[in-house]
């Protein structure tokens, strides 16, 4: 087995270099290695599903949870490739970006199939590296974000790197299988921090989530639906898991604190990203917002250290995946055929382009929880993982829950702001003529939207495979969804019934009565509109002024400190004399005195 896995790296990585040789000016034969690899990797762990599921050794970890994620790894990126391969149809560095994501699917496989720590952190290394290649291709308007990127997952695999050598300090062992550390110290807290920032930093969950709103606005669609989308929710929650499942062992007396900082974490991330999603007025930034919200909820649910909430996070981090990427694609249709992504500039698309709309559509009611779409069903499971929390009595779990349900109505709310903007109300002057994408970017769109469908009907399907890849089943997790599930359709169909009802059997159709003035295209409101007057509230305007002077932005405070202590550095060097001497005296009495009292 190790010879076959390791053959199918070899071939991965071979092949990205084969691409990246291969002129850019070459037709097709870059889009058919990269195809044809991204398939036989989807074909492998298909296979591995099939057959033998634990395969681990010293060096490998391949176990359901890791097989099942490598599938959709492998998934993604052959959807990412067909609906790039008419995306950018034209692209001057095609050579490169193929290489890159055969390199960024190689990578992403051996990362979690690997059982050693030392392999693992160099998968997950090579993975910030593509990464940074992937994002300054697209130009010099890109080059400010892939640096940023760089500087905040690239600088995070430091804190894996401490993570790492510190489990290998306490446990004398090099796999992730031989951990199960019980945390009752500082250095053991300090292991589990290390590690936790380089999964947020992977994930994108605050504080560490300010690089994707920042590559938002310049990079291609297909790579927002590859990387911050779904890839690295895929790697980042993975890592999560381990580190609160295998790792770590939990005891509800001693490490409830520092569940409840980690819980504390994934509720102020869905409230404060949907906040900041739902006031964007480019369509991109505020599907990467909803990026980084979702991310909340993943981490409240594997948290909770409840089954249904564990389950139901790792369920959510799957759905996540298909919807994002479902509605990054949909912005990639529009984009492609608009050339625009500002919501005042789009409008009436559905007419034009009704697969996208449809699509999209569902990708929208599938990220807002409504049923009986994939992400209801997460975010259930969740929500029956919090409500099992609040049982004992702690009133931070009804914080917990409240959170939860205020960034499920806020995406809500913000995706009916964005179809209307885009794809309803007054269709606007476009330059060219707006017709449906080719088939190759229907494809993709198409798939994930029957997964969506897919895994909302037949949820227990994926839950079940959660269950037996992690050894937690749950009980009592669907007590409540029968007559909830029951309530809400009844609701459905009595509506669609009043609506029948009363549904006029003639009709005409009249322009708008404004007080017997002409309509002019001036009068014409934006759906962006809608929500203007939550950025009035008192708190929220402060909050929404901090965050435009990227005050809550990691990468900016860093800048900030580092600039103030080179300024007060700067200000010791005067070039006097006398002022260097004082300080070379200064510190040879320090060292004096440490060394009479050593």
């Amino acid at each position: 087995m190790e010879k076959i896995v390791l053959s199918i790296f070899s071939v991965g990585f071979i092949s990205g270099i084969l691409c990246r040789i291969i002129p850019s000016r070459i037709k097709y034969l870059k889009e058919i290695i990269s195809g044809l690899v991204s398939l036989l990797f989807l074909s492998f762990s298909i296979l591995l599903f099939k057959g033998s599921p634990y395969y681990i050794t010293e060096i490998f970890l391949i176990d359901p949870l890791s097989i099942f994620i490598s599938i959709f790894i492998s998934l993604f990126t052959l959807l990412v490739l067909i609906y790039s391969f008419s995306y950018l149809e034209n692209f001057e560095n095609s050579n490169r970006y193929y290489a890159y994501i055969l390199w960024t699917l190689s990578s992403s496989i051996g990362a979690i199939f690997s059982n050693n720590l030392v392999l693992f952190s160099v998968f997950w290394g090579f993975l910030a590296i593509t990464l940074y290649l992937i994002l300054s291709i697209f130009g010099q308007e890109n080059a400010y974000s892939a640096k940023k990127t760089m500087i905040i997952v690239g600088g995070s695999d430091s804190f894996l790197i401490f993570g790492i050598c510190g489990l290998i300090y306490l446990t004398g062992k090099y796999t992730i299988t031989d951990m199960n550390i019980f945390i009752a110290s500082g250095l053991e807290i300090g292991i589990f921090f290390s590690l936790i920032c380089a999964s947020f930093a992977k994930a994108g969950c605050m504080p560490f989530h300010t690089w994707i709103p920042e590559i938002a606005e310049n990079t291609p669609s297909p790579i927002l639906a590859y990387l911050p989308a779904s890839l690295d929710k895929l790697l980042g929650i993975y890592l999560f898991s381990r580190i609160l499942l295998n790792i770590f062992e939990y005891s509800n007396d001693l490490h409830s604190g520092l569940w409840f900082i980690l819980r504390l974490i994934g509720s102020l991330t869905i409230v404060c990203a949907v906040l900041m999603a739902i006031v964007q007025h480019n369509m991109k930034k505020l599907l990467s917002y909803h990026a980084i919200s979702q991310v909340g909820y993943m981490v409240l649910g594997i948290a909770s250290t409840n089954p249904a909430g564990i389950i139901g996070g790792l369920f959510h981090m799957l759905n996540n995946s298909i919807y994002k990427s479902l509605l990054f694609f949909g912005a990639g249709n529009v984009e492609k055929k608009t050339k625009e992504v500002e919501l005042e500039k789009l409008g009436g698309l559905s007419r034009f382009m009704p697969i996208t709309f449809i699509t999209f559509l569902i990708g929208s009611l599938s990220i807002s929880g409504v049923p009986p779409f994939n992400g209801f069903f997460s975010k259930y499971l969740i929500y029956q993982g919090l409500f099992e929390g609040a049982k004992t009595g702690d009133f931070s779990w009804n914080i917990w829950i409240i959170c939860g349900m205020i960034g499920s109505a806020l995406t809500l709310a913000s995706f009916l702001k964005i179809v209307h903007s885009v794809f309803l109300g007054h269709i606007k002057e476009y330059k060219e003529k707006i017709e449906e994408v080719g088939f190759l970017m229907l494809l993709p769109v198409i798939v994930l939207s029957l997964l969506c469908i897919l895994f909302g009907f037949g949820f227990l399907y994926p839950v079940k495979i959660f269950e037996n890849s992690i050894g937690i089943f749950i009980e009592k997790g669907y007590d409540y969804l029968l007559p909830t599930l029951t309530l809400i359709f009844i609701s459905l169909i009595f509506g669609l019934i009043i609506f029948l009802i009363f549904l006029p059997s003639r009709k005409r159709t009249v322009s708008t009565f404004i007080g017997g003035e002409k309509k002019l295209k001036e009068m014409e409101m934006s759906g962006t509109e809608f929500y203007k007057t939550i950025e009035k509230q008192p708190f929220l305007t402060k909050m929404y002024e901090g965050a435009k002077k990227k005050i809550f932005d990691l990468y900016e405070d860093g800048k900030r400190i580092v600039f103030y202590l080179g300024e007060g550095i700067r200000a010791t060097h005067t070039g006097v004399l006398p002022t260097y001497l004082t300080w070379i005296l200064i510190g040879c009495i320090v060292l004096f005195v440490l060394f009479i009292k050593f």
